[in-house]
């Protein structure tokens, strides 16, 4: 889990703040909206003592179709009330990472105002994959692990219902929303923005730009605050690319200006296949002289007095 608490709190140093945590809530809550609400950091104590675990909770309302395709491997996943700890593509679990998500879990079931019962709970330990570190603390702590299907992995022992997710497996099977925020990104970002815009999810990258767009004009603040800040540069321009070849060409041109469309275009790539009669339609005799070289306008005079001659 990344690390978000303030000087009150006992820090464990190594851990980071990165981006991709607001990128995930910010991209869920879009695609969850009207079935969910999320939250990006959870209250677990009365102190102001916040952690970077997402509180994903169920509202009245439906998901569409295309969320629930989107989001298919975490929607079967998620309950009432689903606590997820992520760790992006340049994080990794460490030591403590599980521990701490059950005790900010059983700290937050001890908060509520209404009894909540352990079986509307999840959790959801959601990381580029399993590593020994991980596994090796789950087992420390009486835990089995058990895959469900690929990527997807049931962990007992726990009052609460907690699965682990691995992104780069997700990434590999074509899992829209866990592609975005996984290592196999980083390696193939261009493949997989590609991938998606070909697969009619463009909205989604149009999405994501316009939050990689808000975290860049934060400036120098959520820069300092917020690490991997070299990456949003390059994406934004990939991105970019992606939603705009995802645009039909008319309705790229909508609203421009004849000059704002011609504006960037060589003239040579102008005049290309019109005929001699199209290229000066409209030009005044004095517009035609004015545009023409020494040698031009003597070769013209040329040709006038050669067909005034006959």
């Amino acid at each position: 889990m990344t690390d978000s608490r303030n000087e009150d709190r006992d820090e464990r140093p190594g851990k980071t703040r990165t981006w991709w945590h607001p990128l995930l809530a910010r991209l869920m809550d879009h695609l969850l909206s009207g079935g969910y609400t999320v939250h990006e950091e959870v209250l677990v104590g009365k102190l102001p003592l916040r952690v970077d675990i997402l509180l994903i909770r169920r509202e009245g309302g439906r998901l569409s179709e295309a969320s629930r395709r989107d989001l298919s491997v975490l929607v079967p996943l998620l309950n009432r009330y689903t606590l997820v700890e992520f760790k992006g593509p340049t994080d990794s679990v460490e030591a403590g990472d599980a521990a701490q998500l059950f005790g900010c879990s059983f700290l937050w079931h001890s908060q509520q105002a209404e009894r909540v019962p352990c079986e509307d709970i999840s959790l959801i330990i959601l990381a580029p994959t399993a590593n020994d570190a991980l596994l090796t603390e789950l087992r420390s702590l009486s835990c089995q692990i058990r895959e469900n299907e690929p990527g997807i992995h049931r962990v007992d022992g726990v009052p609460f219902a907690t699965w682990l997710v691995e992104t780069d497996v997700m990434a590999g099977l074509g899992q829209p929303i866990l592609s975005l925020v996984s290592r196999v990104f980083l390696r193939e970002h261009e493949r997989i923005i590609e991938a998606l815009r070909d697969s009619g999810r463009a909205p989604l990258l149009h999405y994501m730009l316009q939050q990689i767009q808000q975290f860049r004009t934060l400036g120098e603040g959520f820069a300092m605050q917020h690490t991997d800040s070299e990456y949003l540069g390059v994406l934004t321009e990939e991105l970019q690319t992606a939603v705009l070849q995802g645009i039909p060409v008319e309705k790229r041109l909508e609203g421009l200006s004849p000059e704002e469309v011609l504006q960037g275009i060589p003239v040579e790539k102008r005049l290309e296949g019109l005929s001699p009669e199209e290229r000066v339609r409209g030009l005044a005799p004095e517009e035609l002289a004015a545009g023409l070289t020494p040698e031009q306008a003597a070769r013209l005079r040329e040709l006038l007095e050669r067909k005034l001659g006959k």
